[in-house]
Order: structure tokens, then sequence, then C-alpha cells
């Protein structure tokens, strides 16, 4: 069912530079109503034509770190990027409670960050949003537990504790989601998909082969975490359910190719350890 704006956030909505075209046009000059009508909208549209770029009603400008600055880059060195976020739109008024109407504003002003080319901190949403960075973080994870994923700095450069997108994204791989789904639902590219299955098919058939997560980390170059990660989903999906996919990693990438990567190619210590 088709949900209205409600009655009383009509005045609100209408508070719009279309209807102070209009109203001028008709008390100032006395033109009829259609042709008031008529005016305002094709200034309007000659408006979103040259100047489309700047904000529109209910973005603000706001400066976000750019998607490309590494982790560990301090505050007074980041590359920032300037961005128009939209704190209030009139599909605002359509949803059903508060928490719905949260988690399609993190949403939104997430992605229109990572659209414009920067990344938002769950402590930037926070402020942007009126909330705490507890309240952002519980919808953040509720919203990634039914699949989505909300592209924050510290989730896409992989800071801090949570699970990575890396992760998320094997998961959606593994149940048997194609590429071009994978890319819709995470806003990533199908190159760095490919990547990430590629670094995961190494995981997979060397930890078959015996490799302890040290060994993966020196042979693969990927952090503790990630092999972490990587090793549990392994473990997870490891069932009759998911073998077909897992098949296709091996015939894809296969246990021949990742086979030349063996023990005799990293150096023993004295003590029996590999090393670099």
């Amino acid at each position: 069912m088709l949900l209205k704006t409600p009655k009383e956030y009509l005045s609100t909505f209408n508070r719009q530079l279309q209807t102070q075209l209009y109203n001028e046009l008709m008390h100032d000059y006395s033109f009829p109503r259609a042709v008031c009508r008529s005016l305002s909208e094709l200034f309007i549209s000659y408006i979103d034509l040259y100047f489309g770029s700047q904000r529109k009603e209910g973005q603000i400008t706001f400066h976000g770190v750019s998607k490309d600055v590494p982790p560990g880059v301090p505050v007074d060195e980041m590359n920032l990027v300037s961005i128009n976020i939209t704190i209030y739109d009139p599909e605002d008024c359509k949803v059903k409670d508060q928490q719905e109407l949260l988690d399609k504003r993190i949403r939104r002003i997430s992605n229109e960050a990572h659209n414009q080319g920067a990344l938002l901190t769950q402590a930037d949403i926070a402020i942007l949003l009126g909330e705490s960075t507890k309240t952002i973080s519980r919808h953040i994870a509720a919203l990634e537990e039914n699949g989505e994923l909300v592209p924050t700095r510290g989730k896409w450069k992989d800071i801090g504790p949570g699970v990575s997108h890396k992760k998320k994204i094997l998961e959606l791989y593994l149940k048997g989601y194609e590429y071009t789904e994978i890319e819709r639902k995470t806003r990533h590219s199908g190159e760095a998909i490919m990547r990430y299955v590629k670094d995961f098919a190494r995981i997979l058939v060397l930890t078959e082969e015996g490799f302890e997560n040290e060994e993966l980390r020196i042979i693969t170059g990927l952090s503790e975490k990630t092999i972490q990660e990587y090793r549990e989903l392994i473990e997870t999906y490891s069932t009759r359910e998911y073998q077909e996919r897992l098949e296709q990693l091996h015939n894809i990438f296969g246990k021949k190719e990742s086979s030349r990567t063996n023990k005799e190619q990293v150096p023993k210590t004295s003590s029996g350890r590999w090393n670099r």
C-alpha cells in the first residue's frame, strides 16, 4: 500500500523554492495560476540543469574522509571530500516508526557519502542525525544482521573489532549469490569481489593442506584478522549445503595451482617454524 505524507508535515515540505517562485509570480505579476505553475517549473528545471550539483532541499554540505585514505592516517593529514548529505526528505514521513526512520537515514547518508567518494564514520553519522554513537552502532549491527552492508569507514577499512566487509561479501558468495547481486548489495566493484574470492580460495586450499595461521600470513600477505575470519568461514560453510560453491572455488583456482606454494618455499628456523 502506498503511504502518503501525513498532513501535519505538508506545510514543512511545501516550503521550497518552487513554491516561492510560484507565489511571487502570482502576487507581484498577477499571472494566471497555470502560467505561474508552468514558469516556476521551468525555472526550477533550469536551476537543476545548471546548478544540479549544489545542495537541494534538506541537504547540508559535510566534509568526509576520502575513500582512498588508508587506516592509521592522522586526522590532520587525511584527504577530505566535500559532500552533500540529505538530512531530511519527504519520503521520511512515510515510515511507520522511529526505528525504521533512523535505519532509512543511516542507509541514505552513508550511501550518499560513498557515492560521492567519502566514507562516514559512525561518529559522523551520530552527529549528523543527532543520535549517540551507541545507538548508531546498534542500528548498523541490526541492518547487517539482515544482510545489508552500511558503507562506514570502519567497516570498509576493517578498523576496529567488528566483522569486516570482506567476510560479509564472502558469506554472500558462499550462499550462492552472483557477482552482480553482491555488487548491488555491497556497493563493491566486481574486481574487488573477485580479489576477495581469490584470497579466500588460497586460504581454503592451503588450510586443507595443513598450514597454520602464521604460515598463511607469511605466504599470502593477509592480516591475521582476515585469515582468522576466512578460517571461520571455512569452518561454518564446510557442509553439504555449500559443497557446490566450495567445489567451484577448487575448480576455478584449483589445488594444483595453489599447491605450488608449499612448505619448501618458506625457510624454517631452528625450531621448525616458518619465517619470511
